[in-house]
């Protein structure tokens, strides 16, 4: 499974990469800072899931969710958020799944893995 990583916070951002490499079937395909040509990136790489995690106000992120979701492959939106307040705002613009950045690593392994498993059964029943 490919996944793009677009984290402000260096520390998550380093985190994310070392919790990932222990992650069997699971490569970066990219990683970004800034949400302006975001979207670009994602188009180009097209990865299964995005792990956003942003500290710009809502209205920004809610936009660049919409505009995600209009790419011609859209990735899985993984929302990483220190405040659990914005949980109904952001699943409301779009993302599939929100964990509040404190929580256990396994909440968002447990995501992935599922996110990888059934992508791994739409491939079998594809072929």
């Amino acid at each position: 499974m490919r996944m793009f990583l677009a984290c402000a916070d260096e520390r998550l951002k380093i985190a994310l990469l070392m919790l990932l490499d222990h992650e069997p079937e699971m490569v970066v395909a990219g990683i970004s800072d800034r949400l302006q040509g975001l979207p670009a990136q994602l188009e180009a790489s097209q990865p299964d899931a995005l792990i956003l995690e942003r500290s710009e106000p809502l209205p920004q992120i809610t936009e660049l969710i919409t505009n995600i979701h209009n790419l011609a492959h859209p990735p899985v939106i993984v929302y990483l958020s220190s405040r659990a307040s914005e949980q109904e705002t952001i699943m409301a613009a779009g993302a599939d799944y929100f964990v509040v950045k404190n929580a256990p690593p396994d909440e968002l392994l447990s995501i992935l893995n599922n996110l990888r498993l059934s992508e791994t059964k739409s491939q079998t029943t594809n072929s």
